[in-house]
């Protein structure tokens, strides 16, 4: 399931996503895919999360920054941002130890669930 070092920005990204068992879209200026949560007050759900399709030019050496969710999945200590998608928040996350997972879309998706975690 590696990533092809050729494969980088928006087109790589929707790859990896894929070969991770995603169904990613592109809805404007996001891109939306489902993911269960594993833990915290949607522990089993589906939920959707996003990224902007413009902090992907630097996709997989640099990883995104926001990570967006429906304004439902509420995060009690966040920095967050209105959403290019309606009804939805980017919230503001760094990512500790990037660089070292052999499909960067399946260390994306653990971030966005840890950060789902928190709702």
């Amino acid at each position: 399931m590696a990533a092809d070092p050729m494969e980088a920005g928006e087109e790589g990204f929707l790859a990896g996503l894929r070969r991770c068992g995603c169904e990613p879209e592109r809805r404007g200026d996001v891109i939306v895919f489902g993911t269960v949560a594993i833990g915290g007050s949607h522990a089993g759900e589906i939920v959707e999360t996003g990224v902007s399709v413009g902090e992907l030019s630097a996709w997989p050496g640099v990883p995104p920054h926001w990570v967006h969710l429906p304004a439902s999945v509420a995060i009690a200590r966040t920095n967050s941002q209105p959403s290019p998608a309606h009804g939805w928040l980017m919230h503001s996350r760094n990512i500790t130890g990037w660089g070292n997972a052999e499909e960067p879309a399946q260390a994306w998706i653990a971030h966005a669930r840890s950060v789902i975690e928190e709702a």
